[in-house]
């Protein structure tokens, strides 16, 4: 009875600590507050009593941190023959580690499945991969669009206050502002189309010496010209004239006109 009560006070003591820890924010400290937890927590009161010092670990540590105790958790089921339960904790592990930088974990998971499962959970096992890696492309994606966004709206950027650096991040903060560049060019054109009258030449002097501002367009059709070609044409094209007989006209004859026609003919 001694024993238990000691027990009891030396885990409400740990509990304590822990929640300390978390109000400070340090990490590291109470990561190191659960290992010793789980340590003496395993020699108490045996290992599977540590399931629920994991499990609060997971949820209260970074994810850094939660990676680790994962794959500890995952490996101390394995040990227990609880398969199904360390398939479960991988499956929960995979939604904080993007494939790209996580490689250990998944090359561990493969591992674990390779030696405990089956072709139907290896499957599955990628087809979890393959999601993950797809959720984290778009918030990759999605966060270069608005770093791109805020690059063409403010001139100065982080790159500007680390010249020395050479990093990916200035590569990309570079090339947002040289397509904000030659965007700005192509904002500034005009609206209406690509329509655009162009002034001629000016040519010609008056004989005071003043100039005439008369504008010569070199695609102009020269109408006036064609005009009097014709009217030349017509003055210098020869008409023959004939008397017209006097039928045509018929009753439209003026008398005086039959009366000199008479006096001919007396």
């Amino acid at each position: 009875m001694q024993n238990w009560k000691r027990n009891t006070e030396w885990q409400d003591m740990l509990w304590l600590f822990m929640r300390e820890q978390q109000k400070q924010c340090c990490q590291k400290r109470c990561k190191e507050l659960f290992n010793i937890y789980i340590k003496k927590a395993a020699e108490i009161y045996g290992v599977p009593k540590t399931r629920q010092i994991y499990e609060k670990a997971i949820e209260v540590l970074t994810e850094e941190n939660a990676r680790e105790m994962c794959l500890r958790f995952a490996e101390m089921e394995t040990k227990l023959g609880e398969i199904d339960r360390a398939r479960a904790i991988y499956t929960h592990c995979s939604q904080m580690c993007d494939p790209r930088v996580t490689a250990e974990f998944w090359q561990t998971w493969m591992d674990f499945e390779v030696r405990h499962g089956n072709e139907d959970t290896m499957r599955e096992m990628l087809r979890i991969k393959r999601s993950v890696q797809a959720t984290y492309n778009t918030q990759v994606n999605m966060m270069s669009a608005q770093m791109l966004s805020a690059a063409s709206n403010v001139s100065g950027t982080v790159a500007d206050l680390a010249p020395g650096a050479k990093d990916g991040m200035r590569m990309l903060e570079a090339k947002a502002a040289q397509m904000a560049h030659l965007e700005r060019p192509a904002q500034q054109q005009p609206k209406g189309g690509n329509i655009l009258f162009v002034r001629g030449e000016t040519q010609g002097q008056d004989r005071d010496g003043t100039d005439t501002t008369q504008v010569i367009n070199p695609d102009e059709i020269n109408i006036d010209c064609d005009e009097e070609d014709e009217d030349e044409d017509d003055d210098n094209f020869p008409v023959q004239k004939q008397p017209i007989p006097q039928e045509v006209f018929g009753s439209l004859k003026k008398p005086h006109e039959d009366d000199d026609d008479d006096d001919d003919d007396d």
